[in-house]
């Protein structure tokens, strides 16, 4: 009969344990999930997270309620029926705060954009960590320099810098042997612009998809679509074809050097080289006024995010 008695005894404690123990578990994973919800979750306003959090709470609760009728634990389901909703909504709140530490993390990045000279932009090496905005921007900006390289390299094998100079025509005139083959740059010209033109819109959907803060985003939009990509593709070809005219006038050997200048015994050839050299003179200008546009946009945008991280 004793025995009877433990057994039963045990199996009572065993169920009024029940209910506490669902209650402090989902507690706990009201808690982790308050850990995990930002990497997981978009960023979702103040009251949102709270309400969600504590809607999750009261969703755990009906399982303490479903043990706690079957042990008459009412206690313990009282208490749940306050704690769970509120550690959820603390839980919510906290969700929250985590996001928007990581908001601003991410939006330090385009606060923190660096403008050279020339006007390309750098970021730092960690910015990768720093968030899916950040991490975005700086493949678009290596990408970026990986493809001037190339032009560079492109532009390099042509040795167009010789058609300035009689001096370095007259050592190197290889060139002048096959001018036409100078508007192949046109072809990597467009290449790189359609690529520069879909990192520009793969950086600025990660800004609008990412958790900066809403009012940075306009900021951190204008860093990353900085430049007139339609202008800066037709200033290169624009140079590649004054440089294709001016190497095929040189190509007829109508020149002499000058005085390290251009002299020109048949007076049309002479006209005609002074056009393509305006012409190539005017597209550095437009070059430069570019650049200094772009350079422009993300001072400003930069100003933008910094004005909002002050706040």
């Amino acid at each position: 009969m004793s025995e009877e008695l433990e057994d039963e005894g045990a199996r009572r404690s065993a169920l009024f344990g029940w209910p506490l123990l669902l209650a402090l578990l989902g507690c706990l994973a009201l808690i982790l999930g308050a850990a995990f919800a930002p990497t997981l979750l978009p960023r979702l306003d103040f009251w949102t997270m709270v309400l969600a959090g504590a809607g999750a709470g009261l969703a755990l609760w009906l399982l303490v309620l479903l043990a706690g009728s079957r042990t008459r634990q009412w206690l313990v389901v009282m208490g749940a029926l306050i704690a769970l909703p509120v550690t959820g909504a603390l839980a919510g709140l906290g969700a929250g705060r985590i996001h928007v530490a990581r908001a601003s993390i991410d939006a330090r990045t385009f606060a923190e954009v660096d403008i050279a000279a020339d006007g390309k932009p750098s970021v730092p090496g960690a910015a990768a960590d720093r968030g899916s905005a950040s991490a975005a921007y700086l493949a678009a900006i290596r990408e970026d320099a990986a493809d001037l390289r190339a032009y560079a390299d492109a532009m390099g094998k042509f040795n167009l810098g010789v058609l300035s100079s009689p001096y370095l025509l007259q050592q190197s005139p290889q060139i002048l042997a096959d001018c036409a083959s100078i508007s192949g740059l046109e072809t990597v010209a467009r290449d790189q612009s359609r690529r520069a033109r879909d990192r520009r819109s793969r950086a600025a959907e990660a800004v609008d998809r990412s958790g900066l803060p809403a009012d940075a985003k306009p900021g951190a939009r204008a860093i990353v679509t900085a430049g007139d990509e339609e202008a800066m593709l037709a200033n290169r070809i624009e140079i590649i074809r004054a440089s294709r005219a001016q190497c095929e006038l040189l190509a007829r050997r109508s020149w002499h050097n000058a005085a390290g200048y251009f002299g020109f015994a048949n007076g049309g050839d002479r006209a005609r080289f002074g056009e393509t050299t305006k012409r190539l003179l005017a597209a550095a200008g437009e070059a430069e006024r570019l650049q200094r546009a772009a350079a422009d946009q993300r001072i400003q945008g930069r100003e933008q995010v910094r004005e909002v991280l002050m706040r």
